[in-house]
């Protein structure tokens, strides 16, 4: 019986090193960060989100538990559940550290199966923090998800402002050199600019019909206020832009 604890235990721990593979790594959080302030962005707000429905099927009740088990892991308020045609949703609130407010939303959107595979967003918001708390947000974040048998699948944004003065291509152009990045799609208006990329300094990735990305590049020009609106994210936006 020894010998089969002992390869459980290692089979448990090479599982969870796969599962904190799957979210977004140490370093990217840190490197948009860097790159944001080189090309001369004031950051004024940064989000770190997951999103993704879990990978097994729960039960009615099984959400429910699962729901007011995440808000009490996440240090949040109470579960708030609301009903709608589009199902059953648990909402909870608070904050981790000052001005980092935390979001969690449990959506159970077939509630006539037995068993549905419920989507779950945790949401971290908040400006004034350093790069290092952010890489530990994270990693308690992703943490807290495998141990309620969730996959991490991690979102980095990062957004604030330049003089209205810069130019967007040029600037876009520098995010991109800095990151090593190739655009693989974009978007072009007269106020907004939006580039999809792949850099080879990031890991994780999405598969679009232009190709592999893991990098959006946004800038909008805010004439009232003469100013550029930056946003950078990882793999994608989650912000609006």
């Amino acid at each position: 019986m020894h010998w089969k604890q002992t390869i459980g235990g290692i089979l448990f721990f090479f599982i969870l090193f796969l599962s904190v593979g799957s979210g977004s790594p140490a370093g990217d959080a840190e490197r948009l960060i860097d790159v944001f302030h080189q090309v001369g962005g004031k950051p004024e707000k940064i989000v770190l989100h997951h999103g993704g429905r879990t990978q097994t099927p729960w039960s009615r009740k099984e959400v429910f538990e699962l729901a007011r088990k995440l808000s009490r892991d996440l240090d949040l308020g109470p579960a708030r559940q609301t009903e709608d045609r589009h199902g059953h949703r648990w909402t909870a609130e608070g904050e981790w550290e000052r001005n980092l407010q935390v979001r969690l939303n449990v959506i159970n959107d077939r509630v006539e199966l037995q068993k549905n595979r419920p989507y779950i967003s945790v949401q971290l918001s908040g400006r004034g923090h350093s790069d290092r708390e952010w890489s530990r947000f994270r990693h308690r974040l992703e943490k807290l998800l495998i141990r309620n048998g969730i996959d991490p699948h991690i979102q980095f944004s990062i957004q604030g402002s330049r003089p209205g003065g810069a130019d967007p291509e040029e600037t876009i152009r520098q995010v991109l050199e800095r990151l090593e990045a190739r655009e693989v799609e974009g978007m072009r208006t007269d106020r907004t600019t939006s580039i999809s990329a792949f850099s080879p300094v990031l890991r994780g990735g999405l598969q679009t019909k232009g190709g592999t990305m893991n990098l959006q590049v946004a800038v909008r020009m805010d004439r009232r206020s003469e100013r550029m609106i930056l946003t950078l994210g990882t793999p994608i936006i989650t912000v609006e832009y």
